[in-house]
């Protein structure tokens, strides 16, 4: 039977351990278990849900866990389950990003054990400008809005008026004060979450245009290359009819996106969406035939189970103008300036690696537009600026020979010390793909 994992996610101040306390003392006789990723090295947050709750608690104090400390992470899910809890509670930092936490947990070796919940995000209505907020937001399935009994009316009906504007939105809003969120909030509402299957539905309306809404389970994952040939096709009108509105959230192989398309006017962004993959279509006219074809082009833009396949002994490196290259460890053996031991670098590593700077210049590129590391089992970083990209180092060697799976490899990913950015790109395992925009 899988262990059910709950991510309690929220920005700084939101009140997440009140909450995972009071969510706690609901289930009395189950051995629970939690990991709290205090943001300070005090550990009072994982101190004192270990003491009020009595529940076994693995600390990851100072370091986040969806960046500088996916290993620590990966370790004390490992223990929890190994140890036999039955059910487990995800505090993570406020800093921390809750989609890249869910691909974490989607990807790790622990996917067939585990059942993710919904992600319950954790907002205070005073303080909806605050930085990583929205973010945060998008990515809830459930939205709590803690701290009511702080907020005045005026704050509240901003609260609910924000919250309309979030698309698709969170599947249930809660609105408290002290943490008091009832157990029930976490259970997936029925045909939603990883149990969705696909669907389409179509409507016409009396406006002259028809539409149709797509909906894909999580795993299903899309080529970005031909999703966007794809999209272009249907801007076009080449699929028979001619766009009037076309907005999705989608995953790709290269990370998931936002985009929307209206008149001659698009635009695509990063996505902290995580429940599904979406999109909403209308052309002008009564045009069903055409909208077939856009299901069809849809079907054939889904990475096959071949082309999840990938070989993890290569890295291929997509430039900018979409020609590609590809490097294997002898190639990289080869570049100059390499590391015979990355531990002075990186502190708790150790290795041979070669440095990207020079991988780059070999391959003519500069240190202009931005880098996204795709990694063998399919998880996409969020895009990195180039020019901190050119300071990390691709860890491929231990003791001689190829860098082994258990370590990270074959190709490993370190940006050192504070010369990388604060996020996921920092320590990628299992590189395989480079794509530079």
């Amino acid at each position: 039977m899988r262990v059910p994992v709950h991510i309690l996610s929220g920005t700084l101040g939101t009140g997440k351990t009140t909450t995972l306390l009071h969510l706690l003392s609901q289930r009395p006789g189950e051995r629970a278990a939690a990991i709290v990723n205090d943001f300070g090295e005090a550990r009072l947050d994982a101190t004192r849900v270990g003491e009020e709750a009595g529940v076994a608690v693995e600390d990851l104090p100072g370091l986040c866990v969806c960046c500088t400390a996916p290993d620590g992470f990966a370790e004390a899910l490992t223990r929890l389950l190994d140890d036999g809890a039955e059910r487990i509670w995800i505090e993570p930092t406020g800093l921390a990003r809750p989609g890249d936490l869910v691909d974490t947990l989607r990807r790790g070796p622990w996917a067939e054990r585990i059942a993710l919940g919904p992600v319950v995000v954790l907002v205070d209505p005073l303080r909806l400008a605050s930085p990583g907020v929205q973010e945060q937001a998008e990515a809830a399935d459930v939205l709590v809005a803690n701290r009511c009994d702080l907020a005045g009316e005026e704050a509240m009906a901003a609260f609910r008026d924000w919250r309309d504007e979030l698309w698709p939105g969170p599947l249930r809003t809660v609105e408290t004060d002290h943490g008091r969120l009832d157990a029930g909030a976490l259970d997936w509402a029925e045909g939603e979450g990883p149990r969705r299957r696909f669907s389409a539905c179509s409507t016409t309306h009396d406006t002259g245009h028809t539409a149709r809404s797509w909906v894909w389970p999580p795993d299903v994952v899309f080529s970005r290359e031909r999703l966007a040939e794809t999209l272009v096709a249907l801007v076009r009108g080449e699929a028979g009819a001619p766009l009037a509105r076309l907005k999705g959230l989608l995953r790709t192989d290269e990370g998931s996106f936002r985009v929307e398309v209206a008149g001659n006017h698009g635009e695509e962004a990063p996505t902290a969406w995580r429940r599904d993959s979406r999109l909403d279509l209308i052309v002008e006219g009564d045009a069903e035939a055409a909208l077939d074809t856009a299901a069809e082009w849809l079907e054939k833009a889904q990475l096959t189970d071949a082309e999840k396949a990938v070989d993890s002994r290569m890295i291929e490196v997509v430039r900018p103008d979409g020609s590609r290259a590809w490097v294997d460890r002898e190639r990289l053996l080869d570049l100059p300036d390499g590391v015979d031991d990355i531990a002075p670098l990186v502190p708790g590593r150790t290795g041979a690696a070669a440095r990207v700077d020079r991988l780059f210049a070999e391959l003519g590129l500069g240190a202009e537009g931005e880098v996204v590391v795709v990694a063998s089992d399919g998880y996409a970083t969020p895009a990195v600026p180039t020019a901190a990209f050119l300071r990390g180092l691709l860890l491929h060697s231990i003791d001689g020979q190829a860098l082994p799976e258990g370590k990270g490899g074959p190709f490993r990913l370190l940006i050192p010390g504070d010369a990388g950015p604060a996020g996921a790109c920092s320590n990628v395992k299992g590189v395989v793909k480079l794509v530079v925009r």
